[in-house]
C-alpha cells in the first residue's frame, strides 16, 4: 500500500491524512472514524463544534471532547472526539477518533464530511501502514494484528493480541541476539586456532554426507548436541545448541497457530446412511443438516465452522460414498472427493449395526489414495494416519460390523459413539485436538502463518545440516557465512522482507 501524497503549489510533497471506518458497516450503538497523519487535528477541526473547546488544535492528547459534527450548516451527528498527538498515537501521527452513532448512512456521511475537509478516505489497515512506517510496531505485530480481526475463537483472539504486543517479535529477537552471540564466539575461537579452508562435499548438494539424508526437511536430523564436541569452544557448542532448541520450541508452536488463523477442513466420510448428518447437528448442538431414514439424503457438501478447545474447524459434511448409477447422486460424490482432496482431517464413519461390507472397502480405499496424494505441509499430524479418525457410529445397536478390520486398516482404534444419544464424542474432541498444546501460558510466542513457518523451517534445516561445520575447528569462513544466512532468516521473518 502506497503513501497518500499531494503536491502543494510551493514544489514541497505534503502526506495527506487519512481517514477510515473502523467499525463494521450495519446496525449498531456506536460507530467510529479514525483521522490520522499531518493536519488531522485542522482537517477535524473544519466539520467539530464542540462543547468547551473552539478549535481542537489546541486539543491534549488522551482527552475527550464532545460535540456536533457539521456539513456546512447542518449538524450530523452527536459526536465524542478523542486526541492522540504524534508522539502518544498508535501510528506516530496525530490521530483524532471520531466516536459516533453506529448507523451506516451516519458513519458514511461523517466520512464524506472528513473527505471533503481534506482528509483521504482509506481502508482500516491503512492506519497499521502508518503505524508501521513509523516504527512503531514491527511486521510481526502488524501480521497479528490484521488477524485479531479475523480470529474465528476467544482463544485465538487471546493469542493473537499476546502476539501483536510482542511475543513472537521478542523471541525472534532473542534468536537474533543468540546468533551475534556465536559470531563473536566464532571470531574469538578463530584467532586460537589455525583456519582451515572449509571445502564443502558433495557441493552440489551443499551439506556433509555426514549427516544422515532428510526426510521432509528436517525429520531424521539428529539432535545438534551430538555433533558438539571438540569445536571452537563449549561456548560456540552451547550457544549452537541453544539456538537449535530455540528454533525447534518455535515450530513447535506452528500447528496450534496455524490452526487458529486458517481453520483446518475437517470432512465427514462415509457411505449413505451411516448418521454424518446426525454427528454434525450433534456437534453443532442444533439440527443444521436434513436427516432422514433413506439413504442419499445429503447431495451436496454443506460447511459450517465449529469450535472445539478454541480451535476453530470448517466442518463438512458430504454425500454417502457408493457405487451409484443415478447421475445427481454420482455428481455429488465428485464433490465429496473434492472435499475430501482439500481437507486438512478426516472423521470416517462406519455404521456398527451393518456388517462390513464392499462400500466400506471403498471409504478406506479412498482414504488410502488421500493420504498418498495429499498436498500437505510439513506440520506435525498432517498426512499420516492421524489425520484420519474412525468412528463406529451407532453403537446402541447390536453389533454386526467387524471393526478389527477398519483399526487395522487405519492403524488405529476407532472411536465408538452413538450419536442419536449423543454420547462418547469427548473421546472424539480429544483425537481432533491431540495435536494442538492448548494449555496456554499468557505472552508465549507462536508462529501464526505460513510465511513465518517456512522462514524458521528453513532455518531449522540450515543448522542442522550444517553443523559439523559450525563445530569444527576449521572453516571459521564457512561458519561465518551460515551465521549470516540464518541472520538474514530471523531479520526477514520480524520485519517481513
Amino acid at each position: 500500500m502506497e503513501r497518500i501524497h499531494e503536491s502543494k503549489e510551493d514544489g514541497f510533497i505534503e502526506c495527506k491524512p487519512i481517514a477510515s471506518i473502523v467499525t463494521p458497516l450495519g446496525e449498531g450503538g456506536i460507530g467510529k472514524v479514525i483521522v490520522s497523519g499531518p493536519d488531522a487535528l485542522s482537517v477535524v477541526n473544519k466539520v467539530f463544534q464542540g462543547k468547551g473547546i473552539d478549535d481542537l488544535r489546541k486539543a491534549m492528547s488522551y482527552k475527550l471532547y464532545y460535540g456536533y459534527i457539521f456539513d456546512g450548516g447542518q449538524r450530523i451527528d452527536e459526536v465524542i472526539v478523542n486526541i492522540a498527538k504524534k508522539g502518544d498515537s498508535f501510528t506516530g501521527e496525530d490521530v483524532v477518533e471520531v466516536n459516533c452513532h453506529g448507523g451506516i448512512r451516519v458513519l458514511m456521511r461523517i466520512h464524506e464530511c472528513l473527505q471533503f475537509a481534506g482528509a483521504k478516505g482509506a481502508a482500516w489497515d491503512a492506519l497499521l501502514l502508518q503505524s508501521y512506517e513509523n516504527n512503531k510496531m514491527d511486521f510481526i505485530r502488524k501480521e497479528a494484528l490484521l488477524e485479531v480481526v479475523r480470529a474465528r475463537t476467544r482463544f485465538g483472539v487471546k493469542v493473537l493480541l499476546d502476539q501483536n504486543a510482542g511475543a513472537l517479535s521478542e523471541a525472534l529477537k532473542k534468536g537474533l541476539e543468540i546468533i551475534e552471540k556465536i559470531r563473536q564466539a566464532l571470531h574469538k575461537g578463530s584467532s586460537r586456532h589455525e583456519t582451515i579452508p572449509y571445502t564443502e562435499q558433495h557441493k552440489g548438494e551443499g551439506k556433509s554426507p555426514l549427516i544422515p539424508p532428510c526426510k521432509n526437511g528436517i525429520s531424521n536430523i539428529p539432535p545438534l548436541k551430538k555433533w558438539c564436541k571438540g569445536g571452537f569452544s563449549d561456548e560456540t557448542s552451547v550457544l549452537i545448541s541453544a539456538l537449535s532448541e530455540h528454533i525447534e520450541s518455535l515450530l513447535e508452536t506452528a500447528s496450534l497457530g496455524m490452526a487458529l488463523t486458517s481453520p483446518q477442513v475437517l470432512v465427514i466420510l462415509g457411505k449413505p446412511n451411516v448418521g454424518k448428518s446426525t454427528i454434525i447437528n450433534t456437534i453443532l448442538g442444533e439440527e443444521r443438516m436434513i436427516v432422514h431414514h433413506e439413504p442419499g439424503t445429503t447431495r451436496d457438501y454443506v460447511s459450517e465452522l465449529i469450535s472445539i478447545e478454541g480451535i476453530p474447524f470448517e466442518l463438512v459434511d458430504t454425500a454417502g460414498m457408493r457405487d451409484t448409477s443415478d447421475k445427481l447422486e454420482a455428481l455429488s460424490i465428485e464433490l465429496t472427493l473434492e472435499q475430501v482432496h482439500r481437507s486438512d482431517k478426516v472423521i470416517a464413519v462406519f455404521d456398527n449395526s451393518r456388517p462390513f461390507d464392499q462400500e466400506d472397502e471403498g471409504i478406506l480405499n479412498t482414504l488410502n489414495s488421500w493420504l498418498k496424494t495429499g498436498n500437505f505441509d510439513n506440520l506435525s499430524q498432517k498426512g499420516d494416519m492421524k489425520a484420519i479418525i474412525p468412528v463406529i457410529n451407532k453403537c446402541d445397536l447390536p453389533t454386526k460390523l467387524n471393526r478389527l478390520r477398519i483399526e487395522s486398516a487405519l492403524q488405529q482404534s476407532a472411536c465408538c459413539i452413538s450419536a442419536v444419544n449423543s454420547n462418547e464424542f469427548e473421546e472424539l474432541h480429544r483425537r481432533l485436538t491431540e495435536e494442538f498444546d492448548t494449555v496456554y501460558k499468557p505472552m508465549k510466542p507462536i508462529l501464526f502463518n505460513r510465511r513465518q513457518y517456512l522462514l524458521m523451517t528453513q532455518a531449522d534445516i540450515l543448522i542442522k545440516q550444517d553443523a559439523e561445520c559450525l563445530i569444527a575447528k576449521g572453516g571459521t569462513s564457512k561458519a561465518l557465512q551460515i551465521i549470516n544466512e540464518l541472520k538474514d532468516i530471523f531479520t526477514s521473518c520480524l520485519k517481513g522482507h
